[in-house]
């Protein structure tokens, strides 16, 4: 196909190379007086139409097609029935790949009145090139927009698929070229039959990625997919899992995408590692405030000055300020002050001995009390018996020997009375004193505890 299309732009060039030889040039008519006084330059249409040909000729010359297709149109404009143009316009659709355009662009260059040879060469191009009108080359790119070239890069694009493109062609056999930045060349043929539509899939392929890893610490060993690298690697398109790793060392995991050929460089600082142990081996540690975890004995460490904190149920915190300066064989043994708690077995009640002997002594002062009262009352009564019998001692009673037995009764009882008030007062006293000085001991006791383990000693009563 490639050389029935050379074929075709060698005819075409020798029709419209004779066309533009026979076109008119516009210019001014010699003057026969030189004394005369010098008239406008008049230009003609067919003079633009030539000047607009010539500097079309010259960018085609040049490798701008597209630019000289351009400068025919506008000649075209100023004298649309331009053989040269029409010619030339034709030419430069075919060099373009534009065969829809080539074919329209003949059909007028025949009804312009073209004759000869030209018009036989122009007529056998519209025949060739009828097939145009049904038949067409869809190319669909799964990766993007790219240009589509046929058989060579030289005759330029086919078309861009962006991502797909649906275009007129000639029936044949063409080579597709498909590249684009980043990507694989795809290079496939392709059969295009009269009449119908070639359909053509393609997929291209990103190319690899230069990777680099730049890892602060000498010596560290480097794996991309479990795979060990020892210098730049190339790496197919897609997310990659990276180790880095050095004795003394916390690994260093990271991800890695490639994309498009794009080379992707890494800056790695590993974590140095610090022995460590910790007593009570389950205590919880914080560094600068977040969580870490004890791996294998160790403890990754950034460099530079940090504050660790250890701290577990029942012992007392404790803080280590871990300086910025390490010598290789720093390490941190942590001991951690526990908080030893003492269970005391519980007394049988709350009412000790003095509390029982303070309640008994109540109950007799509760009496007293009572037995007072009840004293005072029949003192009372009796006072007033004797008071009625005989009310006054100046005049004679004949009841006073009752009188006086009732007033010396009287006086026994209030005696009585009063005694007993003051064994319910010294009762009421002592029950008092009894119950706060019998009162249990304190439920918690603290001590400190010294030794090979420091902390608190805390009793407890329930």
């Amino acid at each position: 196909m490639r050389v029935l299309i050379c074929t075709w732009i060698v005819c075409v060039s020798v029709a419209w190379t004779g066309v533009a030889l026979a076109a008119p040039k516009g210019g001014a008519r010699a003057n026969p007086s030189a004394a005369a006084p010098a008239t406008p330059k008049r230009v003609t249409p067919a003079g633009d139409a030539h000047e607009k040909y010539k500097l079309a000729a010259k960018l085609d010359d040049s490798g701008e097609p597209e630019k000289a297709l351009a400068v025919i149109e506008e000649g075209l404009a100023i004298a649309p029935k331009d053989l040269a143009l029409l010619g030339f316009k034709g030419r430069v659709l075919l060099k373009l790949r534009d065969y829809t355009g080539t074919l329209a662009a003949y059909e007028a260059y025949l009804d312009a009145g073209v004759q000869g040879a030209n018009r036989r060469a122009a007529q056998k191009i519209v025949n060739d090139f009828d097939a145009v009108r049904s038949t067409f080359l869809e190319v669909t790119l799964a990766s993007g927009a790219a240009p589509i070239y046929l058989d060579s890069k030289t005759q330029g694009a086919f078309c861009t698929a962006a991502p797909s493109c649906n275009k007129a062609i000639l029936p044949g056999g063409y080579k597709v070229i498909v590249e684009r930045a980043g990507f694989e060349r795809w290079t496939g043929n392709v059969t295009v039959e009269r009449g119908k539509t070639a359909k053509l899939a393609i997929t291209l392929v990103e190319k690899p990625s230069l990777l680099t890893v730049r890892v602060a610490q000498p010596g560290a060993r480097i794996t991309v997919d479990d795979a060990a690298i020892d210098a730049p690697a190339r790496v197919a398109a897609g997310t990659h899992r990276i180790v880095v790793s050095l004795a003394g060392h916390a690994d260093a995991r990271l991800e890695a995408t490639a994309h498009e050929g794009q080379p992707v460089a890494l800056d790695v600082a590993l974590t140095p590692l610090v022995a460590v142990r910790v007593e009570p081996a389950g205590a919880q540690l914080l560094l600068d405030g977040k969580p870490v975890a004890i791996a294998d004995g160790n403890l990754a460490i950034p460099p530079g000055s940090h504050a660790l904190v250890a701290r577990a149920k029942g012992f007392v915190d404790r803080r280590i300020e871990i300086p910025a300066e390490r010598t290789p064989d720093y390490q941190l043994s942590i001991e951690l002050a526990r908080v030893k708690v003492v269970v005391v077995p519980p007394p049988d009640s709350r009412f000790t001995g003095r509390r029982k002997i303070s309640l008994a002594v109540g109950g007799v002062g509760l009496a007293a009390l009572a037995g007072g009262v009840v004293l005072g009352l029949q003192s009372g009564h009796l006072d007033h018996d004797a008071y009625a019998l005989c009310p006054s001692p100046s005049t004679p009673c004949s009841d006073a020997a009752k009188a006086n037995d009732d007033n010396l009764r009287g006086r026994s009882r209030a005696l009585e009375a009063n005694i007993a008030y003051g064994i319910a007062g010294g009762a009421a006293i002592a029950a008092a004193v009894l119950w706060l000085t019998g009162a249990p001991e304190s439920r918690v006791a603290v001590t400190p505890q010294l030794g090979a383990v420091a902390g608190l000693d805390v009793a407890m009563r329930f």
